[in-house]
């Protein structure tokens, strides 16, 4: 009689909670055990070390943990040891799971200590690097901006008012680093003035993080910080200096799941520890059929989206 173990292990990621990153499949030494009774002898013996080998493999399961995430927390390979190392894990794990397109309505709130000020922005972005803005409330007038390769261009009641080189560092870091080459993100952060040697582990509103470009209790150095888990931008601090005056944005991100990807949902801009501007991501649709001609600065009054 020929008897064939379909299944032994197979490894599995615990999710961080710090216990073993494989089991033992234990239906597959149930069948062996139970077949034993129909074996002969010589098949017993074997029967036997295929059973310890089983239970040698449980027992190195149980207490031997694989260093990922921070602060130690497993993971299913390697930590990253260089921030290069970070965006390509970043781009890995999001391999064929993230968005193409994106339309959404943008709900702003801006506050000052004269109270809040309300409007809305009807946007579409195409990855990488392209992302229309359509002001709607309060005035539809073909008002907006749009940027485009780095570029960012100004529109006045559907007539162009400026367009200047800008890299949009929100864009690239929630979005286009998934679908850029690693060299091409690698530039784009040293422009931003983020110190890609530094990389370290910690933690931010109990999520395990990357943080890269300040070392731990810096708060102030140009710096993003990344979700060990799933691998997306959680905060980044930016510095802009207009003359003599350095201006400091601390954005933070929440997200929500649409058609099982994730999108962000909300976006909270604090200066001084206070919140200025608040961005809410509602109507989202994943992966909508957005033609090149929305994003052409010649194209813009075409493309103003009905009232």
């Amino acid at each position: 009689m020929r008897w064939v173990v379909t299944r032994i292990t197979k490894l599995w990621p615990d999710g961080g909670s710090g216990g073993t990153t494989c089991r033992v499949d234990w239906y597959s030494i149930r069948s062996v055990v139970a077949a034993s009774f129909f074996m002969p002898a010589d098949m017993l013996r074997s029967r036997s070390l295929l059973i310890l080998l089983l239970a040698t493999t449980a027992a190195a399961c149980a207490r031997t943990p694989v260093s990922g995430g921070p602060g130690g927390s497993p993971g299913a390979v390697a930590a990253p040891q260089s921030v290069r190392g970070l965006v390509e894990r970043m781009k890995g794990d999001h391999d064929g799971r993230f968005y193409s397109t994106l339309s959404f309505r943008q709900s702003n709130v801006a506050i000052s200590s004269a109270g809040e000020t309300r409007s809305s922005w009807f946007e579409r972005q195409s990855v990488p690097r392209r992302l229309r803005i359509d002001f709607i409330e309060p005035d539809a007038d073909g008002s907006g901006i749009l940027f485009r390769n780095d570029s960012a261009y100004t529109f006045q009641r559907n007539r162009l008012a400026q367009s200047v080189p800008q890299l949009h560092p929100l864009l690239l870091l929630s979005a286009d680093l998934y679908a850029l080459p690693v060299d091409t993100t690698m530039d784009a952060l040293a422009s931003l003035k983020i110190d890609t040697t530094r990389l370290r582990r910690d933690r931010w509103t109990d999520r395990p993080v990357w943080v890269v470009g300040a070392i731990s209790g810096d708060s102030t150095s140009n710096q993003f910080w990344v979700d060990a888990e799933t691998w997306v931008l959680l905060r980044f601090v930016n510095n802009q200096t207009a003359g003599t005056r350095t201006v400091r944005t601390d954005h933070h991100f929440s997200y929500q799941t649409v058609d099982s990807l994730l999108v962000p949902k909300e976006i909270v801009f604090l200066r001084n520890g206070a919140p200025y501007w608040r961005e809410t991501y509602t109507d989202v649709k994943v992966n909508p059929p957005l033609a090149d001609a929305i994003f052409l600065p010649a194209r813009w009054q075409a493309n103003v989206p009905k009232p």
